[in-house]
Formats: C-alpha cells, sequence, structure tokens
C-alpha cells in the first residue's frame, strides 16, 4: 500500500454541532464499498464509534487518532464526558491501532492507559512548504498597524469547547508583560461565541488598544500572520491540549514560541531548547517568559533556530510514512 497517488476525497456534509463536534452524514458508499483501511479521528465520538462499529462489521482494519480527550467544559458537559469515557471500550475495541500524537498523551489520557496495547505515538506533522521561514508578514503588519512594534501571537478558536486554551489567561499575563515593555502588541486570531467576552476583558485589563482581535481569517493567509509576529504563545490551562499544533506551525515558520506545561506540549516544547514552558494557569510566569521574548532578541532568535529543525523533523510527508507503516502492518 502506498499513500502516493491519486486520492479521492468525498467531502460530508456536517448538518449540526453536538459538544463541539461535528455530526456528519455518512454516504451510502461509507458502508459499501471495500477499503484498504478505515481512518478515523477522535474528539468526535460520533465519527470514532460509527467508524469503529462499521470496520468491525465489515472486517476491514481500522485505525483512530485521538487528539485529546473530551474537555468538560462546563458542568452539563462534564456529565456527557463520564459517560462517554464509560462508553468508549465499546467502540475502541474495535480499532487495531489507536494513535496518540504525543507520548507524554498517551501516558496522561486515561482512557487511552487502558487501550495501551493498542496505542502507538506518531507526532502530528506540519507542511513546511507552507509554513516555512519564507512567508513575508510586512502586508499583516501594515493591515493591523503594527509597525516598529513587537508582536505575540495567539491563534485558536474562541469558543467555549476551546476555552481551555488559555486565551484569558494569556490577556492578564500581557497585561503584566505591557507595563514593563514599550512598544508591544498582543494579536489574537481566531472567532468563535468567547469573542466578546476576551474583548471585554481586555478593556477591564485597560489594554484594548494593545490587543488586536483578528477574529476569523483565511487558512490560505495564516502563514502570514505568524511571518508577521516575534513570537507565538498557547497557554493552554489543561489536559484538553493534546500536542498544540499552532507551536509547530510557529516553528516551522522561523519563530519562537512559549508553551504551557499541559497536555501534550510538554512533548513539542523542550524548554530553553526551542521555545519556553511556563505553568498552566500562572499568569506571572507567563508573563515573565513573554517579556523575557520581548525584550532577549538573541535568545528569540536562538530558540526559533531549534524551532526551526524541530519542525523540518516533522514535516507531513515524514509523518505519513509513519502511518502508511502502520496501514501496511494492520493489513497483512
Amino acid at each position: 500500500m502506498s499513500l502516493d497517488g491519486d486520492t479521492k476525497i468525498i467531502r460530508m456534509r456536517t448538518p449540526l454541532m453536538f459538544y463541539g463536534t461535528p455530526i456528519v452524514i455518512f454516504p451510502h458508499s461509507f458502508f459499501t464499498e471495500d477499503y484498504d483501511v478505515i481512518h478515523a479521528n477522535f474528539p468526535s465520538p460520533y465519527l470514532a464509534s460509527i467508524s469503529g462499529f462499521t470496520s468491525k462489521l465489515r472486517k476491514m482494519p481500522s485505525v483512530l487518532t485521538w487528539h485529546n480527550d473530551l474537555p468538560p467544559v462546563t458542568s452539563s458537559a462534564a456529565i456527557l464526558v463520564n459517560l462517554h469515557n464509560k462508553l468508549s471500550p465499546a467502540y475502541l475495541a474495535n480499532y487495531d491501532v489507536i494513535i496518540a500524537t504525543t507520548s507524554a498523551y498517551a501516558r496522561k489520557s486515561e482512557i487511552l492507559r487502558r487501550v495501551s496495547r493498542k496505542v502507538e505515538v506518531v507526532n502530528n506533522g506540519v507542511d513546511t512548504k507552507r509554513f516555512n521561514p519564507k512567508a513575508r508578514g510586512e502586508r499583516i503588519r501594515d493591515l493591523h498597524n503594527l509597525k516598529d512594534t513587537k508582536v505575540a501571537l495567539f491563534v485558536g478558536a474562541l469558543t467555549t469547547f476551546h476555552a481551555y486554551k488559555g486565551v484569558d489567561v494569556l490577556l492578564r499575563a500581557f497585561s503584566l508583560a505591557s507595563k514593563q515593555c514599550t512598544n508591544v502588541r498582543l494579536l489574537v486570531v481566531g472567532g468563535g461565541n468567547l469573542l466578546e467576552s476576551y474583548k471585554r476583558q481586555a478593556i477591564e485589563l485597560g489594554i484594548s488598544d494593545l490587543v488586536l482581535f483578528a477574529g476569523f481569517i483565511d487558512d490560505a493567509i495564516l502563514p502570514e500572520y505568524y511571518a508577521a509576529c516575534d513570537f507565538a504563545v498557547l497557554p493552554s490551562k489543561d489536559s484538553s491540549e493534546g500536542f498544540g499544533l499552532v507551536l509547530l506551525e510557529a516553528m516551522a515558520c522561523g519563530k519562537a514560541v512559549i508553551g504551557s506545561k499541559a497536555g501534550g506540549i510538554v512533548d513539542v516544547i523542550s524548554s530553553g531548547e526551542n521555545g519556553i514552558l511556563v505553568p498552566p494557569l500562572d499568569a506571572g510566569r507567563l508573563s515573565e517568559a513573554m517579556i523575557l521574548l520581548f525584550q532577549n532578541d538573541i535568545l528569540r532568535e536562538k530558540l526559533a533556530e531549534s524551532g526551526l529543525e524541530f519542525a523540518r523533523l516533522h514535516d507531513w510527508s515524514l509523518v505519513a510514512k509513519r502511518v502508511e507503516e502502520i496501514y501496511n502492518r494492520i493489513r497483512a
């Protein structure tokens, strides 16, 4: 089996969302055509369960990539999470291999520990042809009036289901950092139902003129936003963060990164080598790291160089080969 050659892509309709995940309409062909491998992704219990049961009924090999556990973002959501966690062994048993994107998450996730004999670690990848230091950020800096300023960048969904990304902590940390650093800005890329709440928080902190909310952007210009920043920040609060792909994208663009010691981020950032790790939920320590990168050009460039090397070792072409090896093994 080879991943090279023509690939047939069928877009499934998603008429509604539940608990922040898409409920898709499976085409009739999914249940009738023969496949070499069925490969599903989680967190989407609906997709994972249907795909798992289908692979068992049709006696087809299957793989599930487990990106992260379901986050219990509200009290009612916590009830659903607990119910799912009790029922998940029923469909996880149908998969030949369960891919965890980091070793740290494979160890921390209670669900993955239960099925550890099936778990294999394959890191997420990045398209280094698209995300690379050649990307230019001048247009974005002009658009947001960022000339001659140092810019910290956050990229992520601003929704209730992604509140674990820690934007509220980031705003408090930047408020502290802006008192010690001149001519600095925080650029927040992403949209969602929490956007207005974060804007109000920025006003309350007195930094609304220093924080730029770009909202949703076209994915095609995302490399330009990385190119426009001096460093990227992902202050996730807990183990809901399975990897932190935006960190890898920023590294690939030649930018230094700051992340929290949460979830799988600890396998992406080696603190002091290719980025800086700070304790989750600690605005003070995050502020100190931001001040350091705002003020220390030499350190920022050193971390960026190491990060770029790390990203190049995680190009999607290399990751795909690892996945292909798994496909071939379970089909043998």
